[in-house]
């Protein structure tokens, strides 16, 4: 006789374990990345980094990187890639401001959500237990 079983997720202090290593090796990429930035655009022209400045600000998750950017980038640039004076001399002064580090995000603030139930239209994998 074959009996169905359910497969589920994994237990909460296996995801919770899950997230905190997770949440540690973005910061620690995003800390290579933003370490990295005055070497990868130092080929890149001045209105070009301040472009790509304006681009990453504009995504979160881009923000830090964005901002070191916008520190190899004078006031003129940033202004005209932003298309605003006011928007520019924000993102010049914030990305002269120190220490420019990266936000801390995990353990700080609303904790990410997930769904209590499953989308409609969903079906769970069955896997048959042969006894």
């Amino acid at each position: 006789m074959k009996h169905a079983i359910l497969k589920v997720a994994p237990g909460l202090a296996e995801y919770h374990a899950d997230q905190t290593a997770m949440g540690a090796a973005l910061d620690r990429l995003y800390g290579a990345a933003t370490s990295h930035v005055s070497e990868i655009v130092s080929r890149l022209l001045e209105s070009e980094r301040a472009t790509l400045a304006v681009f990453c600000i504009g995504r979160a998750h881009l923000n830090a990187i964005g901002l070191a950017v916008a520190a190899q980038c004078s006031l003129d640039h940033l202004t005209e890639a932003a298309g605003s004076s006011v928007a520019g001399s924000t993102l010049y002064a914030q990305s002269r401001e120190l220490p420019l580090a990266m936000p801390k995000s995990h353990g700080h603030g609303r904790a990410v959500t997930l769904a209590t139930s499953a989308p409609s239209g969903f079906t769970p994998r069955i896997v048959a237990d042969e006894d």
